[in-house]
């Protein structure tokens, strides 16, 4: 009996770790699941099934081409034939990241843009009440957690009220991340109300053995009468309410608050993710973003505004080039003086990590801000591997205090900034649908740096001396974790 379970052990070993080699592209990540399936091979054989490889479903799969179709002709061509293309003098400084960032998706750079950073949840909430409830058009939600407490309940409550005056509202919201909304009444509510409301990447027991379950819409969007655009960190909860028990203290985010050629960009992304989880067919989506036309400024109002050069950046695990992970990674290789980043979860592979420690080897300032407690043991402690050899290069360490600074921002040279919902992990590089804004714009990115300078005051530098005085127990622990960080 023992010999045909261990011959059962290397088969499953040697076919999923073939598979692996195959199919992995990720050194990393191909490294911790060849390590999985040694140690426990009928297990890592069925998580491997489960979750090992990016699976939207065969439908996403076949639609992917339509997407990239509908970016190019409603994210990029409209806005071309409008406004025009933003001078090549303009972003000759950059580069080429802005190439990077275009690349899968079609989203040129947009002119003539307005942001407004909001970084309380006063401000984030009060911005978006009032601009829901003068809401005269449309009404676009697209947010990883839906949490209907607290503050988020009035919001849900404008949302309503805007469809029973005649607003087309629409929400989609995750299946996992927002579990909890959809297992209560206000889905039910919504839909009373006139509101199409629908759920994002369903998972089932029958799914998973066609889709991965673990690949999120981890998007955050709100568009208003196609006028007005939010993107950031904040999901829609109730900082006071969501995860108090968690030991990690208030939520702490931010939001742009965005107009201008921009928001048509953030309206396709919506649309086209409404799309694949309604299978509705390319016409239609193309039908509805064609009658917004009229909501958008005229050329004329846009150059009088002066304003922002912005890029929209949707990032999805069917895409064939990893396009929010090549941009980062380009943007620090041309970084010259300084980078600061502010992420709740850092998990880095081996080329993420060099780009950082080179560019501080280099002479180049780069600080990290991480919160001091996180919702993640397994998180914490993988970062926590990667903080010696970071602190070795120079790289500045910051642990905020004052709660879970969840705000996922990157500055550059004080001149070019990236803003939006992706983690410095995986996951959001790989896995999840994420989007965000490349900012080509000093006054911004200096609003934004403001903002981590305000973060770094409320922190506490990690020094090489007090690492070194902790038990060698810790670094084995962090250092054990780490083997299976890529798949956190």
């Amino acid at each position: 009996m023992e010999s045909w379970l261990l011959l059962l052990h290397i088969l499953l070993a040697l076919l999923f770790g073939l598979r692996v080699l195959y199919v992995q592209k990720n050194t990393g990540t191909a490294f911790a699941w060849l390590i999985l399936l040694l140690l426990l091979p009928a297990a890592g054989a069925l998580l491997y099934l489960l979750i090992g490889e990016p699976r939207l479903g065969r439908r996403r799969d076949k639609r992917s081409a339509e997407i990239t179709a509908f970016f190019k002709a409603f994210g990029s061509r409209y806005l071309t034939d409008n406004y025009g293309k933003v001078d090549e003098w303009e972003i000759k400084a950059y580069n080429g990241i802005e190439r990077i960032a275009g690349s899968n998706t079609g989203m040129d750079v947009t002119v003539g843009n307005r942001l407004e950073l909001l970084h309380t949840t006063d401000t984030i909430l009060e911005h978006m009440l009032a601009d829901i409830r003068g809401a005269q058009h449309s009404c676009l939600l697209e947010f990883y957690i839906i949490d209907p407490q607290g503050r988020i309940t009035a919001l849900l409550q404008a949302v309503m009220e805007a469809a029973k005056r005649g607003v087309d509202c629409r929400i989609l919201a995750d299946a996992v991340g927002s579990h909890g909304f959809w297992q209560g009444e206000w889905p039910a509510r919504l839909r009373a109300a006139g509101v199409d409301v629908q759920i994002a990447l369903p998972v089932s027991a029958w799914r998973s053995f066609f889709t991965r379950t673990d690949l999120r819409n981890h998007r955050k969007l709100l568009i208003v009468d196609h006028q007005v655009g939010y993107t950031g960190s904040f999901n829609l909860v109730d900082p006071q309410y969501f995860k108090r028990d968690a030991g990690v203290g208030e939520w702490v985010d931010v939001m742009m608050r965005c107009r201008g050629p921009l928001v048509w960009q953030m309206a396709a992304v919506f649309y086209a993710d409404m799309m694949l989880e309604k299978d509705e067919s390319l016409e239609t989506a193309q039908a509805r973003m064609g009658s917004l036309k009229t909501f958008l400024p005229g050329k004329e109002q846009i150059v009088a505004a002066g304003g922002v050069n912005v890029q929209v950046v949707p990032s999805a695990p069917d895409q064939a080039e990893k396009v929010i992970y090549d941009t980062l990674l380009c943007a620090l290789y041309n970084a010259e003086r300084k980078v600061v980043i502010t992420t709740p979860y850092f998990v880095p592979d081996d080329p993420l990590l060099t780009a950082l420690t080179t560019a501080a080897r280099r002479g180049v300032e780069v600080t990290l801000v991480l919160p001091y407690k996180v919702d993640s043991v397994m998180v914490r402690y993988a970062s926590q591997a990667y903080y010696p050899m970071l602190l070795k290069a120079g790289v500045k360490i910051a642990l905020f205090k004052e709660g879970l600074l969840h705000a996922k921002t990157m500055t550059i040279d004080d001149k070019l900034s990236l803003f939006g919902t992706v983690n410095m992990d995986m996951r959001s590089f790989f896995l999840n649908l994420e989007v965000s804004l490349a900012i080509y714009d000093e006054a911004i990115t200096q609003m934004i740096l403001q903002q981590q300078q305000a973060y770094l005051a409320k922190s506490e530098y990690v020094t090489v001396k007090a690492w070194k005085m902790r038990s060698k127990w810790w670094s084995l622990v962090e250092n054990s974790v780490r083997l299976v960080g890529p798949l956190l």
